[in-house]
């Protein structure tokens, strides 16, 4: 076995070092676990009940480890990481939390306080609330910990108390994926696993075990952290795990054959790029004459310089020729990339345009697999939402609310998030099929907002509110009309505004249902009727009422019996008759008394002077 082995040896002859030939092939499967197998006579086993069928074994954590590092080391230097960087752009580019307790100013205020701690305006020293380090906005932090799960596998944050947090209040220290746990720890037990404390028995977590990673790669044992104070982000393929994979575990190794077959495709085309001509002669050692070299490189390789204008003649059995510019790389070549890129982004569930190259989208496919991009998309920001956002933001404005920065409401958990626009393959086509799904009733029409503009219906009917005053504030102190200045945006604003503010007068008082207007000659002649009938005695008051009301009341403008008694005179009382009548409020007539009447001023009358 020996005479197979490869040996090195040292000036003198001696046995350096010794090794197989398949060495390189086999160190390289050991580093990517079971699922490398660069010889096709050993690809028969796929590693049977030990290689896969507990999801958290030492091999694995093992693997799990040194495919983080291989991943990681593929986004700093390949061109892998700006393809993560577009993915998170689309996924989390914008963040934006909106109250929805249906009070506008509890809205308002739960939303001002809590972007505020976001760091969206940072503090006077140019903190941050949101970071324990006061660097990062909580939008970067999502970021960080997006890619940190796509690229590591998982990523955390421990939730410092207020009493705990440089700031006096809540805050979150971000924590990368080797510092849950610690590589060196290299014993899994059936508790403990990559960092992670479980009950052996129900499989719930108990704590994680937090390590500090100095600037000289050392793991220091930090705290052990109980789940209610520490959030996990991950995703992960089988329930038994509790460590995440890089999700670039499927397509490492074609990252690493790109990287590599590019690197080499390079070398061999910046070689043939530095070699222009060759000269042939007969007698390559003469050096003599015109044919003598008029320099030698650093390794003594003769060189003749190439002399622009000039007719050189050539002597007998001498040579010159041009070397063909380079063709690689071969489309060949580039086909085989291609696929490869194609391998990546299928293992990562996205369309190959979103990963490489947009300009292969067209037609019906592209709205295909941009719609299934989006649903991808969506995916990640549930997973944002279900275990950071959501947790975080309630967090936040519970302890405002406990501090009294904040007033209490029974619905201060509601709340939605917005992400920014979606991807759209054509926008004027989607834009116009939305909006005849929303006319026809089967869209909404917050989901159609959302997508084209990142907001809610709220806020777009918000803004377009205060857009409109605006512009109708400006013209009226230019004293134009506002069609002037935005006729494409309002073309008829000014006639719309007229009418909206008639239609929000208050109405006139409505018309009696008995009055002469409303009646008219001919529907006051039963009413005159019935009161000749009071009259003359022939129905008594009360029925003539009752009369009234059946014969004037009118569908949703009934006649009230008070208006209707207002029609009919009550009854004068019987002493007010008599007085009337000039009886005597008995009923009686009054005696008649001779002589002349008393004057009005009361004196006695004056008589003609005629003695008795």
């Amino acid at each position: 076995m020996s005479d197979n082995l490869i040996k090195l040896y040292d000036g003198r002859g001696n046995v350096v070092t010794e090794f197989h030939p398949k060495f390189n092939d086999v160190r390289r499967e050991i580093q990517f676990g079971a699922q490398y197998n660069p010889a096709p006579e050993r690809r028969g086993s796929s590693g049977g009940i030990y290689g896969n069928a507990a999801p958290e074994t030492w091999a694995r954590n093992r693997d799990r480890l040194q495919s983080m590092w291989d991943a990681r080391d593929q986004c700093q230097f390949s061109w892998v990481g700006g393809m993560l960087g577009r993915v998170c752009r689309y996924v989390v580019g914008r963040l934006h939390c909106k109250s929805e307790t249906q009070d506008p100013q509890i809205d308002a205020a739960y939303d001002d306080y809590f972007h505020s701690w976001c760091g969206d305006e940072r503090n006077e020293d140019g903190t941050t609330n949101c970071d324990i380090t006061g660097r990062a906005r909580f939008l970067k932090m999502v970021q960080q910990a997006f890619l940190a799960h796509l690229i590591d596998g998982d990523h955390g944050f421990i939730e410092v108390a207020p009493e705990f947090s440089p700031t006096g209040r809540y805050c979150l220290q971000a924590i990368e994926a080797d510092c849950i746990g610690s590589p060196n720890e290299q014993t899994t037990f059936e508790d403990y696993i990559g960092g992670v404390k479980i009950d052996v028995n129900t499989g719930r977590v108990l704590y994680y075990r937090i390590f500090k990673r100095t600037r000289t790669q050392q793991y220091v044992k930090l705290a052990e952290v109980e789940p209610a104070n520490f959030i996990h982000l991950n995703d992960f393929d089988r329930s038994g795990e509790y460590r995440g994979r890089t999700k670039l575990l499927r397509a490492l190794n074609d990252l690493r054959d790109i990287r590599e077959a590019l690197t080499a495709e390079m070398v061999s085309a910046k070689t043939q790029a530095q070699w222009s001509a060759l000269i042939g002669v007969k007698d390559p050692f003469s050096n003599q004459g015109p044919a003598a070299w008029s320099g030698k490189t650093a390794d003594g390789t003769p060189t003749q310089d190439a002399q622009w204008g000039k007719i050189l003649k050539m002597a007998e059995g001498e040579q010159f020729q041009m070397l063909t510019p380079s063709a690689r790389p071969s489309g060949a070549f580039m086909n085989l990339i291609d696929t490869l890129i194609r391998k990546l982004a299928i293992s990562l569930e996205l369309s190959y345009g979103m990963v490489w190259n947009l300009a292969t989208l067209g037609g019906a496919s592209q709205r295909i697999e941009t719609e299934a991009d989006n649903l991808k998309i969506q995916t990640w920001q549930d997973l944002l939402k279900d275990y950071i956002l959501t947790r975080v933001r309630n967090k936040v404005i519970a302890e405002g609310i406990a501090t009294q920065m904040l007033p209490p409401h029974p619905a201060w958990k509601r709340h939605s998030w917005r992400f920014g626009k979606q991807i759209t393959a054509d926008l004027g086509y989607e834009m116009e099929s939305d909006l005849k799904a929303v006319g026809a009733g089967i869209a909404e029409i917050e989901h159609v907002v959302a997508k084209h503009t990142g907001k809610s219906f709220s806020e777009v009917c918000a803004s377009n509110t205060a857009a409109a005053n605006t512009a109708i504030n400006n013209a009226s102190q230019a004293g134009i009309p506002v069609e002037v200045t935005a006729r494409g945006m309002f073309p008829d604003i000014t006639a719309q505004r007229a009418n909206f503010l008639q239609s929000q007068a208050p109405p006139p008082p409505p018309a009696s249902p008995v009055s002469i207007g409303v009646l008219g000659d001919k529907g006051i002649k039963p009413l005159i009727d019935i009161m000749e009938k009071v009259g003359d005695g022939t129905i008594d008051r009360e029925s003539a009422i009752n009369a009234i009301i059946e014969i004037y009341s009118q569908p949703g403008n009934e006649l009230s019996r008070q208006d209707a008694e207002k029609l009919i005179p009550e009854e004068p009382e019987e002493e007010d008759l008599n007085r009337s009548a000039g009886l005597t409020p008995e009923g009686k007539h009054a005696p008649v008394v001779a002589g002349p009447k008393p004057s009005s001023n009361g004196s006695k009358p004056k008589t003609n002077g005629a003695r008795k």
